[in-house]
């Protein structure tokens, strides 16, 4: 399909959200509102992945991950902002905030990069290039390295037994930390724009102003449809879920799980775009990898802040033994993913254990202790294999030298 075919087919993709959400067309019917928005979520997914590509042409792929990720969570603060705001005064939504915070983050690492792995061995296997695992480039591991400091914090999280003000400062600290080596590192060759293909190829091969404005225009029309399409497709999906009179039990399943499927859906978008095409795999891992990381860090520390600014004080969250659970589990499941990575790569054991526990402790929520020790114990055998599988450390040492001081 030509360039200029796909981008016209994105644009009349974004006609019916215009006219709901700016203009009021139907506004008031729930399924036109979300096919509407729902049409234009999956279309800023193709936009921004256009608009990545080619901005890490520009800056460093890590930097341009991580400002893609803010954009694609965007979506999934709205969510949280709210319902710490009114779990100031709610303790159930409280509950609901943290809820939604954990199950966001597990999703991504339970089922996100399982299937981005069989995404991409699929994609290997049709250009005849079969592999066992999925590699990670040198430059990728820094995300890794910082979402293993950002597990690490989690735990104490658990041991105080509160989320306040002071643990929203340290992850914001780990991840504009990331952000600043992120932005030292130097971008990718134009020797490597012929590995691109379509839009994202074009606007690579643009000069100067053209490029940027380009990139821009992508990047923007799938920042606006994000954050002016969300909202509603979220909130008015929900609503004919809760006309179909389910119970709370229910209620709470759909906020830890159906809400942020939802809110993921602009970033699976971009990802599985990726995922599906020869030798992008490692680019779609790096980008879930990133997005797991702000979510850990500014996602997280977004449900105290939010908490103390409505009670005007620096106040702490007393978290639940659910909660807390919830939160053990999550930052259990992050440090084997994390160990997984240790030598830059995912393989199909790893992916399969990812994701088949995930699957348990979906199916049968009881288990969260359980799970939480077979994560650690999978991450136990991961760290303790051999010395030698720290290709992730020896890779940063070089990739960093240089550039970052």
């Amino acid at each position: 399909m030509k360039d200029r075919t796909q981008v016209a087919i994105l644009l009349v993709c974004m006609v019916p959200f215009v006219a709901t959400v700016f203009f009021g067309v139907s506004a008031g019917d729930p399924r036109v509102v979300v096919v509407s928005t729902g049409l234009a979520i999956a279309s800023a997914g193709f936009a921004l992945a256009w608009g990545t590509e080619s901005l890490q042409f520009i800056v460093s792929q890590a930097l341009a991950l991580a400002l893609l990720a803010v954009v694609n969570v965007l979506p999934e603060y709205s969510v949280e902002v709210v319902l710490a705001y009114k779990g100031a005064t709610n303790s159930t939504l409280l509950h609901y905030a943290t809820a939604s915070m954990t199950g966001a983050n597990r999703i991504l690492l339970g089922l996100g990069w399982p299937v981005v792995f069989v995404f991409s061995a699929l994609a290997s296997r049709r250009a005849g290039r079969g592999s066992s695992s999925l590699q990670l480039e040198k430059e990728q591991g820094i995300s890794v390295l910082f979402l293993g400091i950002a597990t690490l914090y989690s735990f104490i999280i658990v041991l105080k037994g509160t989320l306040g003000p002071e643990d929203a400062a340290a992850l914001l600290t780990i991840f504009v930390v990331y952000v600043y080596i992120a932005s030292r590192l130097p971008a990718r060759s134009r020797d490597l724009i012929g590995e691109l293909e379509g839009p994202a190829e074009a606007v690579s091969k643009l000069k100067g102003s053209r490029k940027a404005l380009a990139i821009v225009f992508f990047v923007g029309l799938g920042a606006v449809a994000i954050a002016y399409g969300s909202e509603p497709f979220v909130a008015n999906f929900l609503a004919l879920a809760a006309s179909l009179n389910l119970g709370a039990g229910t209620q709470y399943l759909l906020i830890q799980w159906l809400t942020p499927v939802l809110t993921e859906l602009p970033e699976a978008i971009t990802v599985f775009y990726w995922a599906a095409k020869t030798g992008k795999g490692s680019l779609a891992l790096s980008s879930l990898i990133s997005s797991k990381l702000n979510q850990w860090t500014i996602l997280v520390a977004t449900i105290p802040a939010v908490y103390a600014m409505a009670l005007g004080g620096f106040n702490s969250i007393q978290l639940t033994t659910l909660q807390i659970d919830e939160i053990l589990l999550t930052a259990s499941q992050s440090l084997y993913g994390f160990a997984c990575l240790l030598d830059l790569k995912l393989n199909r054991f790893e992916a399969s254990t990812l994701l088949a526990l995930f699957t348990v402790q979906l199916a049968v929520p009881e288990v969260r202790l359980e799970v939480s020790a077979a994560y650690l114990l999978l991450a136990a055998f991961e760290f303790a294999r051999t010395p030698g599988r720290l290709e992730l450390f020896r890779s940063l040492s070089g990739a960093l030298r240089g550039h970052v001081h």
